[in-house]
């Protein structure tokens, strides 16, 4: 097993006076950031009162109306001289919405759906939703809360192999696809018996390989004589509003209906969706992490929808009154570009980001070093260029989760932010458990360690007892869609959500992640090992760039294949002894 160190202070108190300091400076002599502060009004009424989840929406579009709420990257058409073909090409800047432009565009589509002539869309119905994170993903989202119709945020990176049987299980009437997963979103919907209506969005009829896409989707969905009608958001958005709005949805008292599906990756086995009612979503949009304090809130969003960390994001930032940002490329290309144009204020990493953080470090130390006379000062130049540069200069909170990160990564990625990473752990079924390794009370109810004997965790263990996590709470979903013996499978005897997640216990409702129940590969000699640890851990290794390491149940041993740092290549090569 491997061995870990556990932190005797969780430095919170610390954490949040300088928190505090930083906050008051930064309002002090930056106009942006302090007018994105949180309106108390608003947050109270918000958090306090008994509002529906489409009462809440409104309540906040309608309290930060002329704030920006919602920006992405700018672009301009370019034409090739060559071709004569029409691209867009992104200019170093953002372009916004206001939060009463966004209620706007959320209205138009709602009218538009309810009151479409040929396929009205019911409350209660499915909502398919295919593609990267944006403004018209955003509107295409709320204007389901606005019906009372059940979004169904769809894997973009998934193969149609696993979006076929979602679809059928859901069957939503309405796909809405973004022009880069319209490809797939067709042979989805050639073989969909619901599917009548598929919209595309993120659509730039000015740019030819849209229109190419969109004529294809056209043609193809006609030579196999499918029913479904193809249209573009912006035509949806057009007619909608020269329509009589849509009302409100709200639901009867006493009812909770269903509001979102998220869908598990199906990595470990068939898809299944998380069923969030109304009361969830609503929870969410009063803040996943109850008692944190309301920062002004610039944020960057490049998390998919699809999972619940892409969703505390966005929510987080729109409830809060704050302005998000979208990532300009959905293989996260321009991320750092991204962050560097919106300066956030509040940043939510994930393991792989940072790493690719920990990789601009490395190369930029690379690129100096050699001139450096001090390479400790050089090293602290760096990290200080990434903080200030690279991440934008004001970031007042950065938390990271959705899956652990090593002790050598917090580190590094602490210096370079020069204030705590926070620890967020929960998941898509419980929701907030864990931050900064005490138990958020709320939302958890009650929590317990069980032995897993086949990895050797007992709660017997010294000095800290260790076992499987089960944990009651507020924010548990009820179940898993339409799979009565999967979500029977989701709790003990007792009530207990099985996450899964192997913790220590440091001392009452302090919790650390150790290990994966079922993230191990038992080698021939019947030993565990956790491979995605083992990369965590030496990928931060001076030495090593990127690493890959694999094994299996028929050998006694590991392999890796490792990418060295060019530095580290050089002196290899060179014949120097290492």
């Amino acid at each position: 097993m491997v061995a870990h160190s556990w932190p005797e202070t969780d430095g919170i108190a610390d954490s949040d006076a300088e928190e505090e300091r930083r906050v008051a400076e930064l309002c002090a002599r930056d106009p942006q950031v302090r007018d994105a502060a949180p309106r108390e009004a608003v947050s109270t009424l918000v958090r306090d009162s008994d509002l529906p989840l489409a009462e809440i929406v409104r309540t906040l579009v309608e309290g930060y109306a002329d704030r920006p709420a919602l920006g992405e990257r700018a672009s301009e058409p370019v034409t090739d001289p060559r071709t004569g073909r029409t691209a867009l090409r992104l200019l170093p800047r953002f372009d916004t919405i206001t939060y009463r432009q966004l209620w706007a565009g959320v209205r138009a589509i709602a009218a538009e759906w309810r009151q479409n002539p040929h396929h009205s869309l019911r409350t209660g119905e499915a909502v398919g939703i295919l593609g990267f994170t944006s403004i018209d993903y955003t509107m295409l989202d709320l204007a389901c809360i606005h019906l009372g119709a059940v979004s169904v945020p769809l894997q973009s990176s998934a193969p149609v192999t696993q979006l076929a049987p979602i679809i059928a299980e859901t069957g939503p009437r309405i796909l809405a696809a973004s022009i880069e997963r319209l490809d797939t979103a067709v042979e989805a919907a050639s073989a969909s018996e619901s599917l009548r209506r598929l919209i595309v969005f993120d659509h730039h009829p000015e740019v030819d390989e849209h229109r190419d896409r969109l004529a294809a989707a056209r043609r193809r969905l006609a030579e196999a004589g499918s029913p479904v009608l193809v249209d573009t958001l912006a035509a949806v958005r057009e007619r909608g509003g020269a329509l009589p709005a849509a009302p409100l949805y709200v639901p009867a008292e006493g009812e909770d209906p269903l509001a979102l599906l998220i869908y598990t990756s199906g990595s470990t086995g068939t898809p299944k969706g998380a069923m969030y009612p109304q009361r969830l979503l609503r929870s969410l949009w009063r803040g996943f992490w109850p008692g944190t304090r309301l920062l002004p809130t610039i944020g960057i969003n490049y998390l998919p929808l699809s999972h619940l960390a892409g969703r505390i994001s966005l929510v987080g930032t729109l409830s809060r009154g704050g302005t998000g940002y979208f990532a300009a490329r959905s293989d996260l290309s321009t991320l750092f570009e991204d962050i560097a144009l919106a300066r956030p204020t509040e940043l939510t990493l994930v393991p792989r980001v940072c790493d690719m953080l920990f990789q601009h470090y490395r190369a930029e130390l690379d690129r100096r070093e050699p001139e450096a006379a001090d390479p400790a000062a050089a090293a602290e130049q760096v990290r200080a260029d990434l903080r200030e540069n690279l991440l934008g200069g004001r970031v007042l909170r950065a938390t990271c989760g959705s899956a652990p990160l090593s002790d050598g990564m917090t580190r590094f990625v602490e210096s370079c932010l020069g204030l705590q990473l926070h620890d967020g752990y929960g998941s898509t079924e419980a929701g907030g458990v864990l931050l900064d390794t005490r138990v958020q009370r709320p939302p958890v109810l009650d929590y317990k360690l069980t032995d897993v004997p086949e990895l050797g965790y007992y709660r017997t263990d010294s000095p800290h007892p260790r076992g499987e996590l089960l944990v009651r709470t507020e924010t548990i979903i009820p179940g898993y869609y339409r799979r009565p013996e999967v979500t029977a499978e989701m709790f003990d005897e007792d009530g207990y959500y099985r996450t899964g997640d192997i913790m220590a216990e440091l001392g009452p409702d302090r919790l650390v992640y150790v290990d994966r129940r079922k993230n191990v590969l038992k080698l021939s000699q019947g030993e565990f090992v956790a491979l995605s640890h083992l990369e965590s851990v030496f990928v931060t290794s001076p030495l090593i760039r990127q690493i890959f390491v694999y094994g299996n149940s028929e050998r006694a041993y590991l392999l890796a294949v490792v990418v060295p740092t060019p530095r580290r290549a050089r002196t290899r090569g060179s014949g120097t002894p290492t």
